[in-house]
């Protein structure tokens, strides 16, 4: 199994690879910088060079896994700012949402070849609950909340025009990681744990949903 995993030299992203390794998947994760991701290559993974908000960057990792096949596409990489009503920046919130929500989907598009090489290729983006407009009983994070709101409805377009590959957004919980100063009420291992259990259920039925990592279906 080929599993290619953004964002992955830390937190869920390495949880991610590190879990697939132990299943003795092979694994392609990204990172900015390569060269800061030991973890990443102490646990077997290679590590390939990636700016999501980068189209040039995008275009060579292409191109370097030309003829590659990837069976799951994790869509990790993202990033948080925090903001108010008083403290809204427009600048940041248009970093977020490239990154967050145009990130994703260039990735995407970029590797529809190499996902089209699987049996059964699956594509799964990491969101949040934050970015549900249903569910958001608290306001603030203005930037954070519309990037994973945007990046949601792009991986709802994504599930229809990769039909009939499964194409899925899940809401991971608030993880402690170096995102989030190391507060939460999980560690990324165990977060990653719980998806998994998602992961290994996908199925075309599945697609065009929004899950909490304990399985349940979030609203829009």
């Amino acid at each position: 199994m080929n599993v290619l995993v953004t964002g992955a030299n830390r937190g869920i992203g390495l949880s991610w690879a590190r879990a697939f390794r132990k299943r003795e998947a092979t694994v392609y994760g990204t990172a900015r910088e390569p060269g800061g991701a030991e973890d990443l290559r102490e646990i077997g993974a290679h590590v390939e060079e990636l700016d999501v908000t980068d189209d040039a960057s995008v275009a060579m990792l292409a191109e370097r896994l030309h003829g590659v096949s990837i069976d799951l596409l994790v869509l990790n990489a993202g990033i948080l700012r925090r903001d108010t009503a008083d403290t809204v920046d427009a600048a940041l919130m248009l970093r977020q949402f490239d990154t967050n929500a145009l990130g994703p989907l260039r990735v995407a598009l970029a590797l529809r070849p190499n996902l089209a090489l699987a049996d059964k290729p699956a594509v799964v983006g990491m969101t949040s609950r934050m970015g549900s407009i249903a569910d958001n009983t608290s306001g603030g994070f203005y930037g954070y909340r519309t990037s994973k709101a945007a990046l949601n409805s792009v991986m709802k377009s994504l599930s229809i025009d990769l039909s009939p590959w499964p194409v899925i957004v899940i809401h991971p919980g608030y993880i402690a990681t170096r995102m989030t100063g190391n507060q939460g009420d999980l560690g990324p291992d165990e977060a990653v744990d719980r998806m998994m259990s998602i992961v290994d259920r996908l199925e075309p039925s599945m697609t065009g949903r929004f899950y909490h990592r304990d399985g349940h279906e979030l609203p829009w």
